[in-house]
């Protein structure tokens, strides 16, 4: 009997997390525009997270991938480089729409 458990559980945990990153991530950048909860702390924080979060979320996907071929992880893989470009491109319409 393998100690660990069965090994598609632990790659079907790999791309579940894959996914839960953005979730999070995607939850605070609305509550960040829309100010549902007054989260006066993390300020800007909610638009640079995906710089940070998403590489980690993105090969916790990719290594599910690899072991598994599962389309949860490849969903995971797809969304973390979605929401990675999210800042960038907020900062770039940013700068045209109001310079400097």
């Amino acid at each position: 009997m393998n100690v660990l458990g069965n090994k598609s559980n632990h790659n079907f945990v790999l791309g579940i997390i894959s996914i839960l990153i953005p979730v999070v991530v995607t939850i605070l950048i609305i509550n960040f525009f829309s100010a549902f909860i007054l989260l006066e702390k993390l300020q800007g924080l909610p638009v640079i997270m995906p710089i940070f979060l998403c590489p980690i979320g993105a090969m916790l996907g990719f290594i599910s991938y690899r072991l598994y071929k599962g389309k949860l992880s490849l969903i995971g893989i797809i969304i973390n480089i979605l929401l990675f470009m999210f800042p960038i491109i907020y900062h770039v319409l940013g700068t045209f729409y109001f310079g400097v």
